[in-house]
């Protein structure tokens, strides 16, 4: 059975969080871990710290952890210019590679 663990930082969760939350899920085994996209919180709540940008917080996992899969559900093309959305993911790579190895 393959675990993966799914985050809503919008609602309140600040980098130092996710990263908790993914090298967690990484030393129990999970998968992957995966976050939203979303730029603004959902439902009651104040939603602090605020959101981080997805591909942002990702490259800064992808140098933090050695397995686990990362990445969003979904990268929304409803708030981002066809040309960012395109180039968002590149600066996860390389940091990954100083972690784990690519096919």
């Amino acid at each position: 059975m393959r675990l993966r663990i799914f985050t809503e930082p919008q609602q309140g969760a600040s980098y130092a969080t996710l990263r908790r939350v993914a090298t967690t899920a990484e030393a129990l085994g999970f998968d992957a871990f995966f976050r939203s996209d979303h730029l603004m919180k959902m439902g009651p709540g104040d939603g602090l710290p605020g959101p981080t940008d997805s591909w942002a917080t990702l490259a800064g996992l992808a140098a933090e952890t050695s397995r686990i899969r990362l990445g969003t559900l979904v990268t929304a093309a409803t708030f981002r210019l066809p040309g960012r959305i395109s180039r968002s993911p590149v600066p996860v790579r390389p940091l990954a590679t100083l972690t784990r190895s690519w096919p």
